[in-house]
């Protein structure tokens, strides 16, 4: 069976529901967020990361929840199912 589903990951700054954003780093499937991992402010204030962040699409708390509710519905959300035979490179799934 062919593995046609991809996780990728990219920097982007997320703004959380008390209106402060963040760079942080969001996992993706085929594009869609699902979760994000904060960074050390060493790697925030690294100028490329800062630059990765300002040429990506940003975030807010609210489209990470319906991005992961999507997934869910469609239970393709990786964290929650399993996935292992679906996406080609699962071993870089964030845990």
């Amino acid at each position: 069976m062919a593995k046609p589903l991809r996780i990728t990951s990219n920097y982007c700054y997320l703004k959380f529901e008390d209106e402060t954003q963040e760079i942080v780093q969001m996992w993706k499937l085929m594009g869609i967020p699902f979760t994000f991992d904060e960074l050390p402010k060493l790697i925030r204030d690294n100028p490329e990361i800062v630059l990765d962040a300002q040429t990506t699409t940003s975030y807010t708390m609210e489209d990470l929840y319906r991005f992961s509710d999507y997934l869910i519905a469609e239970e393709c959300h990786p964290i929650l199912f399993d996935m292992t035979e679906y996406i080609e490179n699962y071993e870089e799934l964030p845990y």
